[in-house]
């Protein structure tokens, strides 16, 4: 599950964010494939419980054509998705350079501190 801020706050951690993202990524994979069972009709509406020995039978058969018909959901090799991946790990424990300046700057504030400015 991505993360849920607390009430309250405005915004997730940075590491929250990072996780959210991860989450999210990995759950587009997901929700890709059950949008392509869905996509027979059969499948997409609510079936009647007469129907639950059969269920898995169904989706093992719009599966099967699905990937044998259908483009793959992931074009790369396995090398190339593991090494994305652990690029998105790296990249996800760096730390947050904008907000550190933001918060040292207190550029956070509301307040706005008005200067005269010399020279018009």
């Amino acid at each position: 599950m991505p993360s849920f801020m607390e009430k309250g706050e405005k915004q997730l951690s940075t590491d929250a964010a990072n996780t959210s993202r991860l989450v999210t990524k990995i759950r587009w994979v997901v929700e890709s494939a059950n949008a392509r069972i869905k996509q027979w009709k059969y499948l997409s509406y609510i079936l009647p419980s007469s129907q639950i020995p059969f269920i898995g039978d169904y989706v093992r058969i719009v599966c099967s054509i699905c990937n044998r018909y259908l483009k793959p959901l992931a074009s790369g090799s396995v090398e190339e998705d593991q090494a994305l991946g652990a690029k998105m790990l790296f990249l996800s424990k760096q730390v947050n350079q904008l907000k550190e300046q933001v918060e040292e700057q207190h550029l956070d504030r509301r307040t706005v501190c008005w200067r005269e400015v010399q020279g018009w």
